[in-house]
């Protein structure tokens, strides 16, 4: 079943039928993102040289601690610490 026949067979669904689907699709999600996460978790160390793109472009750090899904890391400039999700993080060599 191709993409576009899912999306065209919500049509039918009822309002009951599709929240569930919409939370069987968030809990996947989620399980995606942990799975993703802990990944991360185990190739990132504290110390670590690492690069992002947010709100503020490209950004380089270094992590200062590991969380659950986050890593706290301090960029030099502006003298704080910012709370990255690991998924943004790329390792600098």
């Amino acid at each position: 079943m191709t993409f576009n026949q899912i999306l065209d067979s919500t049509q039918q669904l009822s309002e009951g039928e599709l929240r569930e689907l919409n939370l069987f699709i968030c809990a996947r999600l989620k399980e995606r993102r942990s799975f993703d996460a802990a990944l991360k978790r185990r190739t990132l160390a504290e110390g670590d040289k690492v690069s992002w793109t947010g709100r503020h472009g490209f950004t380089e750090g270094t992590i200062v601690r590991i969380k659950r899904k986050k890593a706290i890391c301090s960029v030099g400039g502006f003298g704080r610490n910012w709370d990255v999700p690991l998924n943004m993080l790329t390792k600098v060599s």
